[in-house]
């Protein structure tokens, strides 16, 4: 399963929005940067995008399933706190 979630890591398009004010700034990071956020002491969420099927396959740990089109539907399940870094990744161009 490690080598599994890191083979994700290093295959997905990993998108981080900043939670701000109501202009979101977003940035695309790779999984060293990925790894670095999760060690930092800053809150952060991932949200897996992709379809249940994939997830379930494999996932980054602790990443919360909500595929794309489901977003609006399942927003309840995104953090609050404005501090709290959103990280959405999928399975990546290619």
């Amino acid at each position: 399963m490690k080598k599994n979630s890191s083979n994700i890591m290093i295959l997905m398009l990993l998108t981080l929005f900043l939670a701000s004010t109501a202009l979101a700034q977003y940035l695309i990071i790779n999984s060293e940067q990925l790894q670095n956020l999760l060690a930092g002491k800053k809150k952060v969420t991932l949200i897996d995008v992709r379809m249940p099927e994939e997830y379930q396959a494999a996932h980054i740990p602790g990443a919360i399933n909500i595929p794309s089109e489901r977003m609006r539907a399942d927003r309840n399940l995104l953090p609050t706190d404005k501090k709290t870094q959103i990280i959405f990744y999928c399975r990546g161009v290619g």
